[in-house]
């Protein structure tokens, strides 16, 4: 057993692959982190607009967001094809690429009218149908935590095969 433990941190760079997988994980739970507080400020404090911006409210634009979005869905698709087998990672692969759509028609909105916050395809107000009955922080919150979920699910499952 305690060989077993001994070797944990050798795993944990098994691979360039395995290593990029981990810090997507753990990137991705930071984000997550961030939407938890703006949760936090919204059903808790009762924070609205400006005051419910998570903790680094600086952060929380348009821009960043698509950007955080497509950087995750380009690292998933280069981890498939060396994790083929993960259904963790077969399974967020499309739920990133939806997120990534979501912020795609939100940044194309913010081009066309210079106003943050639009709310994309799905949340309260949406272009498909009108949305879903959940406002677009309490949607994106759900989406980063499913994803965070699998993520974290596809590097623990990538480190006991390693």
């Amino acid at each position: 057993m305690a060989s077993r433990a001994a070797g944990f941190p050798d795993r944990l760079f098994a691979t360039p692959w395995v290593l990029l997988l981990g810090f997507l994980a753990l990137a991705q739970t930071a984000h997550l982190v961030e939407h938890g507080a703006q949760m936090i400020q919204i059903h808790v404090l009762h924070l609205g607009g400006a005051a419910a911006q998570g903790i680094v409210g600086q952060l929380n634009i348009e821009w960043v967001h698509f950007g955080w979005n497509a950087l995750v869905l380009v690292t998933l698709l280069a981890l498939l094809p060396h994790f083929r087998a993960n259904p963790w990672l077969i399974a967020v692969t499309p739920l990133a690429g939806w997120h990534f759509v979501e912020h795609s028609v939100m940044i194309a909105s913010y081009i066309q009218t210079g106003v943050p916050g639009s709310p994309g395809l799905l949340s309260a107000g949406g272009l498909l149908f009108g949305g879903l009955p959940i406002t677009r922080p309490d949607l994106h919150f759900l989406y980063n935590l499913a994803e965070t979920v699998a993520l974290v699910g596809a590097w623990l499952a990538e480190l006991r095969r390693t």
